[in-house]
């Protein structure tokens, strides 16, 4: 019954308090941003902190919240309030006249504060949220927050530190509003797989969204960087990232179009607006627009928490979360020493990023039918009847089997008419195909042989008329929406 009591452990919270925990965008990258060496803090100038010591303590802030959801998932919410209150306690320090000394020592923790909770803010997201609310948090909220943060770069109305100190101080408040609302008992966490469950990982699903997270958070840092080479070009990019991220929510609402189906076309937008950087190192008057597209490709980037909502639902794992941030961490990593690479040739950099780009959308489209699948599938009150049977197998293949048979008896996997031409045991495989199993996984969760479900596979694809796995997931999924 895992799968089943997760599901309903799941919240829904109104747009009102997802603004509030959306706040955490800003304030991060907003203090970021004010902490750059032509800014001042206090008005200082520069700011009496060393870039290498940072650097380090950032590395310590992801690996320190890796290990706090590995070992310690059932406390991570209150590591998220007391992170939030720690932050608070941070910026009201700044509003004192410190000495250098103790202004350093704000800054480091205030740094660590906002790194560590990268890791508590995708947890929260991929363990507690709702669909709707993670879709709504990820566009509706962070469009918000990317506004916000446009607005802090000073390009279009002044903003000094004493004014965006205040504005911070009342995100982190609107933050630990938020995380008062999120369920602090043990029993509110989600179960994860162990010995015993009798759930099997669909390694190849796995592999692949990992390869796509690391892709997709290595653009989300890239495209910043690339876009501060052109005059108010972080601010184009955030302020049209913040209105792609609106519209994207209003379709979402307004015509039930999921984010989903809307990530292939901003990778593609985001494509050319690196081919156009580079372009504009000749043409530099193409600059504003190819911020304008890289800001529209980016967007997809902060959709990696509802990445690891759709694999929990379908193998609950305590490590989705911790490995989305470690591979993040790596991307970071990548993009510095992409950075120091090409040095001398910063135009050619843009040509790898788009070429990285290709590769991220030839990725997507490769799970993002999978991903659709497993998202809106119906999880059967009966499931944990198969992960009881797990736990008392019975000696004998043939009490195995009929057990089996019952079980799988009780669900109804498919019942749209396009598929009425197959039998029982082939929707089971339909099922176990859309969700990105290989074939030898769904054997060991159905009991039969790998041989036996070839069988199957090639009896789906002729009555099916498919030719691929990722075929059959994209009739199944347009089955579902009526759209064939």
């Amino acid at each position: 019954m895992i799968l089943l009591d997760n599901q309903r452990k799941r919240q829904n919270y109104s747009l009102k308090k997802l603004f509030g925990f959306a706040m955490f965008s800003f304030w991060q990258m907003g203090f970021i941003y004010f902490m750059g060496p032509a800014l001042t803090v206090n008005g200082r100038t520069p700011l009496p902190i060393n870039m290498d010591n940072l650097t380090a303590l950032i590395a310590v802030s992801y690996v320190v919240s890796i290990l706090i959801m590995i070992f310690l998932p059932r406390r991570v919410v209150w590591a998220e309030r007391m992170g939030t209150m720690a932050a608070l306690m941070t910026v009201l320090g700044l509003f004192l006249p410190l000495p250098d000394g103790m202004l350093r020592g704000l800054i480091y923790a205030h740094v660590f504060c906002c790194c560590v909770m990268i890791g508590f803010e995708t947890f929260i997201i991929v363990n507690f949220f709702s669909e709707e609310s993670a879709v709504t948090a990820l566009t509706a909220g962070y469009g918000l927050a990317l506004a916000l943060i446009a607005v802090v770069q000073n390009d279009l109305i002044p903003v000094t530190f004493p004014v965006f100190r205040l504005v911070t101080v009342a995100a982190l408040l609107g933050l630990l509003r938020f995380a008062f609302y999120l369920p602090a008992a043990a029993q509110a966490c989600p179960q994860y797989v162990g010995k015993g469950s009798g759930l099997i990982a669909p390694r190849k699903m796995l592999a692949g969204t990992g390869i796509l997270v690391f892709v997709s958070a290595l653009m989300a840092v890239s495209g910043p960087s690339i876009a501060a080479q052109v005059e108010h070009g972080v601010f184009v990019m955030y302020l049209v990232d913040a209105a792609a991220s609106a519209l994207i929510y209003l379709l979402y609402k307004k015509r039930e179009v999921h984010p989903f189906r809307s990530i292939s076309v901003c990778i593609g937008i985001g494509c050319i607006g690196f081919l156009l950087m580079y372009v504009a190192s000749y043409v530099p008057m193409l600059g504003g627009v190819s911020c304008a597209m890289i800001g529209v490709g980016v967007l997809p980037c902060q959709m990696l928490p509802l990445y690891g909502l759709v694999l929990i639902k379908s193998y609950p794992s305590r490590y989705i979360s911790p490995v989305i941030i470690a591979l993040a961490l790596v991307a970071v990593l990548v993009q510095g020493s992409m950075v120091e690479i090409f040095r001398a040739a910063p135009a050619m950099l843009c040509l790898a990023y788009a070429v990285i780009m290709v590769i991220l959308v030839i990725l997507y489209l490769q799970v993002e039918p999978f991903f659709l699948y497993t998202l809106h599938r119906k999880i059967p009150e009966s499931s944990g009847l198969m992960e009881q049977a797990v736990e008392a197998v019975p000696k004998q293949e043939d009490d195995i089997q009929e057990k089996t048979e019952e079980m799988l008896d009780a669900e109804v996997i498919v019942e749209d008419s396009l598929l009425a031409c197959l039998s029982k045991r082939e929707m089971e495989v339909v099922d176990l195909i859309a969700r990105g199993f290989s074939n030898a996984e769904i054997a060991g969760v159905l009991f039969i042989s790998p041989h036996t479900v070839n069988d199957h596979t090639k009896k789906i694809y002729k009555k099916l008329n498919v030719h691929s796995r990722m075929e059959v997931a994209v009739l199944v999924n347009r089955q579902k929406s009526g759209n064939v």
